[in-house]
């Protein structure tokens, strides 16, 4: 590994990759935040109408937009940058399974059904910690070259 790569994660200047990143995810959060309360408060206002299901899912569109720019971020990455995500990926994945599976038996023993609406957001908290670990590891790494 080049100290090039390894030096690329102390920048502290915002390259046009991170700086269209932000716009893309800026935006997506943005609509996020208009649709969500706003589905919410028209469905609310018209509870038994033949259009609230189609409604209620508005607010997936702005996530999707959200992971959309997640995935293309990532594809602008670097090698190393790149790994770093994976591993954070994998940790998500590996712990979101682990947390959702282990739950769902807890459920038969009588625990409380936890709506599947936390799902994604466990996902996301995971996937900052993996990219927390991950980080941290290839830091280490590079102070031993």
């Amino acid at each position: 590994m080049d100290k090039t790569m390894l030096g690329r994660l102390g920048k502290t200047r915002m390259d046009a990759t991170t700086w269209t990143y932000l716009k893309e995810m800026g935006g997506a959060f943005l609509i996020y935040a208009i649709v969500l309360p706003l589905s919410i408060y028209v469905l609310q206002g018209h509870p038994n109408a033949p259009w609230r299901f189609p409604l209620a899912l508005l607010p997936v569109i702005p996530v999707g937009l959200v992971l959309l720019a997640l995935v293309r971020g990532i594809g602008r990455m670097d090698e190393l940058g790149r790994q770093i995500q994976l591993e954070a990926l994998a940790f998500s994945f590996v712990g979101t399974a682990l947390m959702t599976f282990g739950y769902g038996f807890l459920e038969n023993a009588g625990l409380p059904h936890v709506n599947a609406m936390f799902v994604l957001p466990l996902m996301f908290a995971l996937w900052g910690v993996g990219l927390a670990l991950a980080v941290r590891k290839y830091n280490w790494t590079a102070d031993r070259l």
